[in-house]
């Protein structure tokens, strides 16, 4: 993943696409005005996409962020204010 002006909307795509991966959806699936929650993801790949997020990016998100009414927009924009944070 790319870390730099251009991270907000690499770090979307990104992680829809990782998103997709880890839960099986189609390519053409929605998913960025969504939940995980809503995208009716199990615990089991809602851990595969902390681990992903953690393993590609260098930031940590917590569950309880990642299955709370957070989207996945909103997701991508926590990790590029933490990478930010953390540079």
């Amino acid at each position: 993943m790319q870390k730099n002006a251009g991270a907000e909307a690499t770090t979307l795509s990104w992680l829809q696409t990782t998103v997709r991966e880890v839960l099986q959806l189609a390519e053409s699936e929605e998913v960025t005005a969504r939940t995980l929650r809503e995208l009716a993801a199990t615990s089991l790949q809602t851990v595969g996409v902390q681990y992903r997020i953690l393993r590609e990016s260098s930031v940590q998100v917590e569950m309880s962020e990642l299955i709370g009414d957070a989207t996945v927009a909103e997701l991508a924009a926590l990790i590029d204010g933490r990478r930010r944070s953390a540079a």
